[in-house]
């Protein structure tokens, strides 16, 4: 496993991060079963693990502080986010400094650590000034409760009025967005917001890199039983089976042009993610897929797939 930069900052994560959104503290809220993923993640060589105090109302941030604490704490990159509802009132969401620096340190008592490598800002807030979240941020940084800090899934204008008012205020910039991002999802490379990322000299993070199973081909003929859209009443998420619909002509012409070469899909949908200066956060529920997932990266895949590849529109 290969550690990168990310972005213009010292920081170094591994090429692949593990995220625990829909899986651990959602899906799988047993601490062994959790434990057993992370270990297997640890073995394999991941050493950045991406999680929300959003996930699992709480549950996923607990459980990965308790299957973290056998590990040297200097020795991986935690990340974590906040912003989106955790609750019923207005103090339970958004950027307010208010809620912001509530929901960071309820995030550090259920992790059960000092720090934390990255905070982000899980999504704008259009209500609360762009200099009260970039103060709010920096004094997090400052406080080196957060080393570093990151948005996710942030609009165009917001992230550049975001890098104006951190360098006419002389504090740091967020390092990294994180934002939805595969071969079959391309709205933030077509939109030229992956390019201003760059500019800026942040990391770009992709989330749901195998397009939440459909650029596995596991859904290609029927839903099989225990895939996450079987489980989709279970755990409350819905959105997967739109993916299809929404993206077809890339899924589809992805597991053909792989198949023309008898390439493997992970492999292909990874590496794709890494050649273009994506780092991808992916997600497993099973020891298999962590390991299928960190396979893919030494996996030998035809050049011409790429070219192929970035012919369809």
């Amino acid at each position: 496993m290969n550690y990168v930069r990310l972005g213009n900052s010292g920081l170094k994560i591994t090429e692949l991060t593990f995220g625990l959104a829909l899986t651990i503290g959602t899906e799988i809220t047993d601490v062994s079963q959790a434990q057993a993923l992370i270990d297997k993640a640890w073995e394999l060589g991941v050493r950045s693990f991406d999680v929300a105090n959003s996930y699992g109302n709480g549950k996923a941030e607990y459980l990965l502080g308790q299957c973290l604490n056998k590990y040297p704490r200097e020795e991986y990159v935690l990340l974590t986010k906040g912003s989106l509802p955790v609750g019923s009132t207005p103090y339970h969401r958004g950027l307010s400094r208010k809620h912001i620096m509530w929901a960071f340190n309820e995030s550090l008592k259920r992790l059960g650590k000092e720090y934390v490598d990255v905070y982000f800002a899980h999504r704008y807030d259009p209500e609360v000034p762009m200099e009260e979240i970039v103060r709010t941020f920096n004094d997090l940084v400052r406080s080196n409760r957060a080393l570093y800090w990151g948005v996710s899934e942030w609009p165009y204008e917001a992230l550049d009025e975001c890098v104006a008012v951190c360098d006419r205020l002389g504090m740091e910039r967020p390092v990294t967005e994180q934002f939805i991002y595969s071969f079959a999802v391309q709205k933030h490379v077509k939109s030229g917001y992956k390019d201003t990322c760059t500019k800026y000299g942040m990391g770009t993070m992709g989330f749901s890199p195998l397009c939440q199973g459909f650029l596995t081909g596991k859904y290609r003929n029927d839903i099989p039983s225990g895939s996450r859209i079987a489980k989709s009443d279970d755990i409350d998420y819905q959105k997967t089976k739109n993916f299809y619909p929404q993206n077809k002509e890339r899924i589809d012409g992805f597991l053909n042009i792989c198949d023309k070469y008898n390439a493997d899909y992970v492999a292909v949908a990874l590496q794709w993610c890494l050649r273009n200066g994506v780092y991808p956060v992916f997600g497993s529920s099973k020891v298999t897929q962590l390991e299928q997932n960190v396979k893919a990266l030494d996996m030998e895949v035809p050049d011409a797939i790429w070219a192929e590849l970035s012919a369809i529109e």
